[in-house]
């Protein structure tokens, strides 16, 4: 899991890179008390569970498919389980491979896009404040649903990405703002 820092101004926004990552780093530091262990201790916890409860397509049996299929598949699976062949790379070596007489589909078709690894904890500036976030990167993950064969206790339909990450924040939201506000107290007594 890697954490994140952006900053927006309107409708612009900017992911910020390691140069400037350490700028961004001083100032999370200097805020006062435990502000950023309470954001990134709650964060880390919604990670967690998403984490884990996020649902991952089940692989899918080759047996029916025609020779056109078994290469596409064969290609599809090199390019998702070997980072060195690109899809275009993978198809060429999968046809090679058919015209060869060497083509050895898998048995199973692998259809998850991996966007349970997609998730990322980090914070955001914007206008002067500053948010603690958890999200997904994949531009599809609002739309996930939660399918007939989906493992998790929400009814059929209900978006993944509301339950667990947009739930979770919500029903966190006072107990770190009154985490914050004890921490601001703290610090106003070691003040005086």
């Amino acid at each position: 899991m890697g954490r994140k820092i952006k900053i927006k101004q309107g409708n612009m926004s900017i992911d910020v890179d390691s140069t400037a990552k350490d700028i961004f780093l001083d100032i999370l530091e200097a805020l006062p008390g435990e502000t950023v262990k309470i954001l990134e201790e709650t964060t880390d916890e919604i990670y967690k569970d998403a984490y884990q409860e996020w649902p991952v397509q089940k692989p899918v049996t080759t047996d029916n498919l025609t020779e056109e299929g078994k290469v596409r598949v064969t290609a599809r699976n090199i390019s998702k389980t070997d980072n060195d062949y690109s899809l275009k790379r993978a198809f060429a070596a999968s046809y090679k491979m058919q015209r060869l007489g060497t083509l050895r589909p898998p048995k199973f078709q692998i259809k998850s896009k991996g966007s349970k690894e997609k998730l990322y904890t980090g914070f955001v500036f914007s206008q002067g404040t500053l948010e603690a976030v958890v999200g997904n990167t994949a531009p599809y993950a609002w739309a996930i649903k939660v399918g007939v064969d989906t493992d998790l206790p929400y009814s059929l339909g209900t978006r993944v990405s509301n339950e667990l990450l947009w739930k979770p924040a919500k029903k966190k939201a006072d107990s770190v703002a009154e985490e914050l506000a004890d921490s601001a107290v703290d610090i106003a007594r070691k003040v005086k």
